[in-house]
């Protein structure tokens, strides 16, 4: 009786321990202070994940904040008194003030499913780009685009730039120095044909600054397609005397929406009216024009919501 006892007893125990049995997840520290960082900067850091349970901790799954950060996990099964590295990346572009960013590590630990890292810090910067991002539209091959930046040392350390030059090699770039301040001016221009479409490109400048030897702005190209425009001249019997009237059709061959902001006349007296052709077109119908000399060389003018000028010249021409 006693010896099924005693066996009674080791396996009770042996069942116990059994469900007693899991993993814990553990990191001496969640939080990275980053301390004050450069918005140009990228954060590194590497994450000790230990398993202090009795049983084996899984992984199932890493899961950052955002897109500015990424992690990669060493090994997702971890025994019993091991560890694992999650080495881990926070971007700071565009950031600004103090960040936290969260890592969520979801594991088969039952007190901590999701257990959370974080990266904590101030981001500050060096310099400032005033606008931060550089858009160029060339609506027409023949017509250079031209956009400028304003940089600034937000500390008012002097520095000089040195070189400027873009990633493509298709910008001129200029910069002129403010002379009141430590800024500068710096304007691109774009000459070359692009087909219509969107580009990226980025001008990179050479710097003096001690801690900050380069730096970059971000260019947007914005090639549209042209529009189409019919007519493309008004022309008038010279030796009418009655007012006519004429119609110009406009349309977006992308089939994006157009809208006009604005139609100047040469002649005050003129009308003009619009009527939409679905959302990519229109026709200007333009009343009361008197067919006289005081036209020659004048154009109708329409402005497009878009920053696009469309000109449509008066033509005179005599009666047979």
């Amino acid at each position: 009786m006693m010896r099924l006892i005693l066996i009674s007893g080791i396996v009770c125990g042996l069942g116990v321990s059994s469900l007693l049995a899991e993993p814990r997840i553990v990191c001496d520290q969640p939080t990275f202070d980053f301390g004050s960082r450069d918005t140009s900067e990228i954060v590194s850091h590497t994450f000790e994940l230990k398993n202090t349970g009795t049983s084996e901790l899984v992984i199932t799954a890493v899961r950052p904040a955002c897109g500015c950060t990424t992690a990669q996990l060493d090994k997702s099964v971890i025994p019993p008194g091991e560890s694992s590295k999650l080495g881990a990346q926070l971007s700071l572009a565009g950031r600004g003030g103090g960040i936290q960013k969260p890592i969520v590590i979801e594991s088969n630990d039952p007190a901590n499913p999701a257990f959370q890292l974080t990266f904590k810090g101030v981001v500050g910067s060096d310099f400032e780009f005033s606008p931060s991002i550089l858009t160029l539209r060339k609506d027409s091959p023949e017509i250079a685009a031209s956009a400028s930046t304003i940089l600034k040392s937000l500390k008012n350390e002097p520095y000089e730039i040195l070189d400027a030059k873009s990633e493509s090699g298709k910008l001129k770039v200029r910069w002129d120095k403010f002379s009141n301040e430590n800024a500068f001016q710096i304007t691109t221009n774009l000459e070359d044909r692009f087909q219509p479409g969107q580009y990226g490109d980025k001008i990179l400048l050479e710097t003096s600054h001690p801690a900050r030897k380069q730096l970059e702005i971000i260019v947007i190209i914005i090639v549209p397609a042209p529009i189409s425009v019919a007519p493309l001249k008004i022309v008038l019997e010279a030796g009418s005397r009655e007012p006519v009237s004429r119609t110009i059709i406009i349309k977006n061959p992308d089939n994006e929406a157009l809208q006009v902001d604005k139609i100047e006349m040469p002649d005050f007296s003129m009308t003009s009216k619009i009527e939409a052709m679905g959302s990519s077109g229109f026709r200007v119908i333009i009343g009361n024009i008197q067919p006289t000399s005081a036209l020659e060389g004048k154009s109708a003018r329409i402005l497009l919501s878009s920053g696009q000028m469309i000109q449509i010249p008066f033509e005179l021409k005599d009666t047979p």
